[in-house]
């Protein structure tokens, strides 16, 4: 029985080849982008689930008052004390590791090579504590010592070529605990590669106390690096968190005290596997609590939402291609009947057919899938291997099933429903020009319009970012540091002396940003940037200086203010204004000598911010060099040879501005290429759907068009009369995807500061692109059967 009925469902499908063909390739495309939202779906819940505590194993977070009268913010770290204090009280908590590290780098060499490694400082239990393995050394004891130091795979093959490296030494370049050591750090591990799916990223990792060395820290309000505890079987959270509150009360009275305002402290535990998409971090404060690899889940189900809206299209092209060719099949379902079938029996033939076109669907999906990987990779910076998700086969069967179901089930019930009589007396009606058929289309344009208007937008707002006057001029523009714990003053001596004789070289300026801090004039406290610049570094960058004059070596106490700094002082006349930087660098009054017009130091994401503008003897160990664009290559070469003069032991290395200030917006570019490419292909579905369709509805209509051309119609005036029957549901896609896709895209942009705002010209042009694709698509068959002799027409069946 199932033999015959394969046998009829392949002959079937073969002598319907083209709509077969139509309905697996969109189909395919569907699911395709269903697979890689899986795949992405799945990476992202597996983040460090590799872990062998990863059931018990937390964060604990800080919930504190940064500054008196902000409001109360949380941070996913906490200071150096709290992990000490927390367990010698605690029971349930088994044990702690501090991780200090994640955005720290430092230059290490060997003597012979020298390399800049991302470095954690880290409790000695760290490998007892997290699931990374060793290849060589004993991970119970190898952080054990001052002085140990363990290392990744790949570190060990780029420092030394080889991975048997136990007891080599490992150098320093002026760090200021090494230089207290008095001793090179020796290699006591060798550790695979932490996986794709771990937060927390290194290649060096180093004792806690060798950081202690240089720096040590009892502050109670402090949350700047991660501590991770294990807790007990069965621990109660709240319990332990209340514990951990209680502690601090106690603990920190004197220093709560004897700070200007309470600073509110409260503790909470976050589970390590929800870090990953659930991230906690100071805007200013970087990432020093190891964790690196932070997500957002809004982009894993706004790509399951793409995908979805793109396999639902084909889904309904199927649907709709089957109900339109419903009559080229009606004698048979009749003449079937007639025989004796049931509609059991129909059913299940053409439910048949359905599965096996959705299983050469799903084929075609898995190849396509393997092809373009390593495309998909790219886009959404992941490294997903099918083999390496558990889960896809079931999601996979499931989404089969799923795909069967909606695209088979109502054909074959609508095709099994035609009587007999009907079929075989008269011409049974097509339920593709029905409210059913028009309102698949419309659905389905309507997908198709609202990602183009996405998509449209979404390259506005970044050709937007891109020609926005920043206040600056970021081009031809380097910038690097000095590293390590030097004596900036003959460095940056050096560097200008040598670099002032480069014919390509502009000019050089040397400081550093310190971020958003309080600052105090006239009584009045304004939170503002701190930055430390020399007098080179208006000109250097090409600021303006509206008023005033710039900073002056003769001048230590001169200071440069923006414009919003004026404005959020209150000032009239801000020249000779006296202003009191934060104390973390002095408590000297500083007289403003100049203000420069607003520049955006940050992302397009953040309102201009109040700025200074400062000289200081140390935290200005930026180097920022502007070279001419026609000797660029010689101008770069030049600086890395001066750079190694001045620092033979210091790893050289250098970003252009300008492209460091594009990393900003690297995950609103990497998603409009996937938004571009979703848009692509759900426009080719639609119109590879609309196709199909207009073969079959002008097939259908070629003896009334003959009748229309006796009676004296012209070629024009048919054509237009078939196209408006496919144009209508595509126009009143246009009126129904437009609002909600005008109030998501202004979503969206919300998170700009600085954004574009929606012109009519977005929906005028989508509107122009989709009719025009539509009445492209449909035009070969509306013209070919408009141009048909008439005689010929008429005698058609």
């Amino acid at each position: 029985m199932l033999v015959n009925y394969l046998r009829v469902a392949f002959r079937n499908l073969w002598s319907h080849k083209l709509y077969t063909g139509i309905n697996a390739l969109g189909l395919a495309a569907g699911i395709t982008c269903m697979l890689f939202a899986v795949l992405f779906m799945l990476d992202e819940q597996r983040f460090d689930k590799f872990h062998a505590h990863h059931e018990s194993l937390y964060r604990i977070n800080t919930t504190l008052v940064t500054e008196e009268g902000a409001p109360r913010r949380t941070f996913g770290g906490t200071g150096q004390v709290q992990g000490p204090a927390f367990q010698r009280e605690i029971p349930e908590i088994r044990q702690f590791t501090r991780v200090m590290g994640g955005d720290i780098y430092g230059d290490v060499h060997t003597g012979s090579k020298a390399l800049r490694l991302q470095q954690l400082f880290v409790d000695e239990n760290f490998l007892q504590t997290f699931s990374f393995p060793a290849l060589s050394g004993n991970p119970v004891t190898a952080l054990r010592n001052t002085d140990a130091a363990a290392i990744t795979e790949s570190t060990a093959m780029r420092l030394f070529g080889r991975t048997d490296v136990l007891g080599r030494a490992l150098y320093l370049d002026a760090d200021p605990s090494a230089q207290k050591l008095g001793k090179p750090l020796t290699i006591t591990a060798v550790l695979k590669d932490p996986p794709p799916q771990s937060s927390i990223r290194f290649d060096l990792l180093m004792n806690f106390r060798f950081l202690q060395l240089s720096f040590t820290d009892e502050y109670w309000f402090n949350a700047y690096l991660g501590t991770y505890v294990i807790l007990q079987p069965g621990a109660n959270i709240a319990a332990v968190e209340k514990k951990m509150d209680r502690i601090y009360q106690s603990a920190a009275a004197a220093g709560r005290k004897a700070h200007p305002f309470d600073p509110q402290v409260g503790y909470s535990l976050q589970k390590l596997t929800d870090v990953h998409l659930n991230p906690l971090r100071h805007e200013n404060s970087g990432r020093e609590n190891g964790i690196v690899h932070e997500s957002n889940p809004v982009y894993a189900r706004l790509f399951l939402g793409i995908a979805a809206f793109i396999l639902l299209m084909a889904v309904i092209n199927f649907i709709h291609i089957s109900n339109a060719g419903a009559l080229r099949r009606a004698k048979e379902v009749a003449v079937r009947k007639l025989n004796g079938g049931s509609r059991r029996q129909i059913i299940k033939q053409f439910l048949l057919e359905s599965a096996i076109v959705c299983i050469i669907s799903f084929i075609l999906a898995g190849v396509f899938t393997l092809i373009a990987l390593p495309v998909f990779n790219e886009l959404s910076g992941k490294h997903l291997q099918v083999t390496d998700a558990p889960g896809l086969p079931f999601y996979a069967i499931a989404l089969l099933a799923g795909v069967v179901v909606l695209a088979g089930l109502y054909p074959a019930y609508i095709l099994s429903g035609f009587k007999p009589a009907t079929v075989l007396y008269s011409k049974p009606k097509l339920s593709g020009r029905g409210w059913l058929g028009k309102g698949l289309v419309v659905l389905q344009f309507s997908l198709a319009v609202f990602l183009l208007i996405a998509s449209v937008s979404y390259y506005r707002q970044m050709q937007f970012i891109r020609a926005k006057d920043l206040g600056y001029n970021p081009h031809q523009v380097i910038r690097s540091h000095i590293p390590g714990n030097r004596d900036p003053k003959p460095v940056q001596q050096f560097l200008r002396t040598e670099l002032s004789r480069e014919p390509g070289i502009r000019s050089v300026s040397f400081g550093g940003d310190a971020g958003a801090m309080n600052a105090k004039t006239n009584g009045r406290t304004v939170e503002a940037v701190h930055m430390v610049i020399d007098e080179h570094y208006l000109p250097t960058m090409e600021i303006t200086l509206k008023t005033g004059r710039n900073l002056s070596p003769g001048e230590p106490y001169g200071l440069i203010v923006n414009e919003a700094f004026v404005t959020a002082a209150g000032w009239k006349q801000p020249i000779g204004q006296t202003v009191y930087t934060n104390d973390y660098f002095d408590k000297m009054p500083r007289t403003v000598t100049g203000v420069v017009k607003d520049f955006h130091n940050t992302s397009l994401h953040r309102r201009l911010q109040p700025m200074i503008l400062f000289r200081h003897s140390w935290h200005n160990g930026g180097i920022w060099v502007r070279y001419d664009q026609n000797r660029g290559r010689q101008a770069l070469a030049a600086f890395e040879k001066t750079f190694k003069t001045a620092m033979p032991t210091a790893v050289f290395g250098y970003q252009h501005l300008d492209e460091l200030n594009a990393q900003a917006y690297e995950q609103e570019l990497r998603w409009k290429k996937i938004i571009t490419i979703a848009t692509v292909l759900s426009v080719f579905i639609c119109c590879m759907g609309l196709f199909g369709i207009a073969h079959l509805s002008t097939r259908q209509r070629i003896k009334e068009i003959g009748i229309r051309k006796v009676l004296g119609a012209g070629v024009p005036g048919l054509a237009a009369l078939m196209s408006k029957q496919f144009l209508q549901p595509v126009v009143v896609a246009l009126l129904i995807a437009s609002p909600p896709a005008a109030w998501v895209i202004q979503l969206w942009l919300r998170q700009f500061a600085y954004s574009i705002s929606l012109s009519g010209w977005t929906f005028v042009a989508t509107a122009a692109v989709i009719l025009g694709l539509a009445l492209a698509t449909v035009a070969y068959h509306t013209m070919s059967v408009a141009l048909m002799n008439p005689s010929k027409s008429i005698k058609t069946e």
